[in-house]
């Protein structure tokens, strides 16, 4: 049975001792709502995805989360996404400083014909 899920991209940076990332409330960021069976669908969605915001958005930093907004998880994805086994953040850079974290992310769905997302937040 398919689980929806919702893909969200959200600015962050990585740093020497983890990430930190705006997950902020209220502001909209990137997101795509897809259906996955597997984990192994959940993996490439999200990798699709932070290619696309990627696309959109070429010098962001970033992580891409994934949540089940109805049907059946998958088998094992808590665990999965705790293990960020999804590969959510493999977008986020360390040459960046904190002004990463005030970015406002273009959606991909939004840039059109190869138009990019301006180079600063805001």
């Amino acid at each position: 049975m398919p689980a929806t899920i919702v893909l969200s991209a959200y600015p962050g940076r990585s740093t020497p001792g983890g990430r930190e990332v705006a997950f902020s409330i209220g502001v909209g960021v990137p997101q795509r709502r897809i259906e996955v069976t597997d984990l192994l669908g959940v993996i490439k969605a999200v990798a699709a995805f932070g290619r696309d915001v990627q696309t959109a958005n070429p010098t962001a930093s970033f992580e891409v989360t994934a949540r089940v907004t109805a049907g059946r998880k998958p088998r094992g994805f808590d665990a999965a996404d705790k293990a960020d086994a999804f590969g959510g953040r493999a977008f986020l850079r360390s040459d960046v400083d904190e002004s990463a974290l005030d970015r406002v992310l273009v959606n991909p769905a939004v840039a059109v014909d190869g138009a990019r997302a301006p180079e600063s937040a805001l």
